[in-house]
């Protein structure tokens, strides 16, 4: 078992690659970026590299690419400017020698660009890779599927998170689930994060039920239900993403008594190292989720990236959180997650200010309202809306592409 999901093939090895990230977490953290950009690109704990994974149009990006025909790469693609290789592209420019970043800075946006990008776009692909596989119909192809499937949770969750729901040791997005679900109270219990958060919770549980349709011969892999399972999953994968962008942004303003009360209006070589690392962790999580959001609405995509985006000479923050709250607020919808899914940014049981949980939401999140002062589109299925809104995504990619 990897945490409290049983595979039903041997993917140990593609699990490992959270022991690549490990190793550059270690040498991120002694600022060693050549050791670090090293392991990325030659990492030998998994049977794929980590730059590899972000790679998938090959070095150069001219090769064959398999993600292609997948709903979520194309989308990705099309929103950093038709670069086949976003996720690598992202990694090199902080990491590459010589890049003209703080550290601090670098050292996020070289980890969090790996892991929120790189792993997280594969992870999904596998998922999607396994439901193709499944409607081949073969026995080859079936049992395919099962392996794609069971690597999309390896990509998940990783090979140091053991087989409870104790408290997380990885370095993958369970891991980030369960350190943010202690911020946003969405743990099992409140903000303990020894037990599970719920978006692990709920990716779990939609992943495990997922296998049943490649395992049982009486499910068929074109029922509608699992396409409706793996839109779930990417919705709970995309809830911590929105979790750190918010909890950064909150400290990335210098409006709050974060790490940049003393640095409006600066550009990033000249705010502290404290700023300098908050700025660009909530610039990493934005930039892991703005194509999502530019899907859904692209005003609210550029309200986030103008707040958070590094390059900005302008300074962090410069509208404040509350802008980056609302934009991304209006889009929940349509992401298919939640007020309940994300929670409030809070320590020792006080939300910080301006950070309590909203309260418009889609009909099936428990405890909230379809009010509040930034209200969404109504839905009576999260699941359901998400998957009409990624057709409309992959139809727009695809004209863009042409």
């Amino acid at each position: 078992m990897i945490a409290t999901y049983q595979p039903e093939t041997d993917i140990l090895s593609a699990s490992k690659i959270d022991l690549d990230l490990e190793e550059i977490v270690t040498d991120l953290t002694a600022n060693d970026f050549a050791a670090a950009m090293g392991v990325y690109e030659s990492g030998t704990n998994s049977d794929q590299t980590l730059q590899s994974i972000s790679q998938p149009g090959g070095p150069g990006g001219t090769g064959t690419n398999a993600m292609q025909s997948n709903t979520w790469w194309p989308i990705y693609k099309a929103y950093w400017g038709d670069q086949i290789n976003y996720a690598d592209v992202f990694v090199q420019k902080y990491g590459a020698a010589g890049a003209a970043y703080q550290d601090a800075t670098r050292a996020q946006l070289v980890k969090k660009g790996i892991a929120y990008q790189g792993v997280w776009m594969y992870a999904v692909h596998k998922f999607e890779t396994a439901i193709a596989d499944c409607l081949k119909g073969t026995v080859a192809d079936v049992n395919s599927a099962k392996l794609n499937w069971d690597k999309g949770m390896a990509y998940y969750v990783g090979s140091q998170e053991g087989t409870t729901t104790g408290a997380s040791t990885g370095n993958l997005l369970y891991n980030l689930a369960q350190k943010r679900c202690a911020d946003f109270g969405t743990c099992a219990t409140t903000t303990d994060s020894s037990t599970i958060a719920t978006a692990n919770k709920e990716a779990i549980a939609k992943a495990t039920e997922g296998m049943a349709y490649f395992v049982h011969t009486q499910l068929s892999c074109a029922d509608p239900q699992l396409g409706k399972l793996f839109d779930g999953i990417v919705s709970q994968m995309t809830v911590p993403l929105v979790q750190g962008m918010l909890k950064y942004a909150w400290k990335a303003d210098p409006a709050k008594a974060g790490d940049c009360s003393a640095d409006a209006g600066k550009a990033e070589a000249a705010v502290s190292s404290g700023c300098a690392q908050s700025w660009a962790e909530g610039w990493a999580f934005a930039a892991a989720v703005l194509p999502q959001v530019h899907k859904c609405d692209a005003s609210a995509a550029t309200k986030i990236k103008e707040n958070l985006d590094i390059e900005s000479t302008a300074g962090p923050m410069t509208g404040g959180v509350k802008a980056v709250k609302d934009a991304i607020e209006s889009v929940y919808d349509c992401l298919g997650i939640s007020c309940t899914d994300v929670g409030e940014y809070q320590a020792g049981g006080t939300v910080f200010d301006g950070m309590k949980k909203c309260t418009f939401a889609p009909s099936t999140d428990e405890g909230s309202t379809a009010t509040g002062s930034n209200p969404s589109p109504m839905a009576t299925d999260s699941a359901v809306s998400r998957a009409g809104a990624a057709l409309a995504g992959a139809v727009a990619a695809a004209a863009f592409l042409a």
